[in-house]
């Protein structure tokens, strides 16, 4: 169906638009923290990936942001503007799977750097255990960057396979439209029924 919209691709650009909007509002949540207890005083550290909300520990842990925020708006903006343009030029269409790779790789990075984040705070010699703790905007990131990959495929326009024509290769059944069907039974021979001897 060339040239015109589909429901497949309508879906698809509102789950594109859906993804876009989770990514920013991603950005805006906690993305990890850090606490530990000290003296019954419970010292804690949280950061968005756009600045530091809190920070109890200031200089005895050099904590910052994830500072991702900036790829994960531009690829929101990239799906968006791929996804809106796309309705009048479909080769824009590829833009929303740039911009869901995007996502992926944003989230992706968001993971590891927490994930290296514990590792290298559980490796510090501490007299108490120090709790780090992944936060929901990096949570809602991976659902957002999830989200963008099936609204991008959904919102390709894939061929639709041609119908087969027959070449001739196979077999060719032929059915008369005038056939009488009383002379014959359906298996093509008649059946011979013999009497029953006494």
């Amino acid at each position: 169906m060339t040239g015109s919209v589909t429901t497949r691709r309508v879906f698809g650009a509102v789950l594109v638009c859906v993804a876009a909007g989770l990514a920013v509002v991603a950005t805006f949540l906690n993305a990890y923290s850090v606490q530990f207890v000290v003296n019954r005083r419970t010292l804690r550290f949280e950061a968005t990936t756009w600045a530091v909300e809190r920070d109890d520990f200031r200089e005895f842990l050099l904590l910052k942001p994830l500072e991702f925020g900036e790829p994960v708006v531009g690829a929101a903006v990239v799906v968006l503007v791929s996804a809106v343009l796309a309705f009048r030029v479909p080769a824009m269409r590829v833009g929303t799977l740039l911009g869901a790779g995007l996502l992926v790789g944003a989230a992706w990075s968001a993971v590891v750097r927490v994930q290296g984040l514990i590792d290298e705070l559980g490796a510090l010699d501490s007299p108490v255990p120090i709790e780090v703790e992944q936060g929901d905007g990096v949570t809602m990131l991976i659902v957002a960057a999830g989200l963008a990959v099936v609204a991008a495929v959904l919102h390709q326009e894939l061929p639709r396979p041609e119908p087969r024509e027959d070449t001739g290769d196979g077999a060719v059944i032929h059915q008369a439209d005038d056939a009488d069907d009383t002379d014959t039974p359906p298996y093509g021979y008649p059946v011979i029924v013999e009497p029953k001897s006494d």
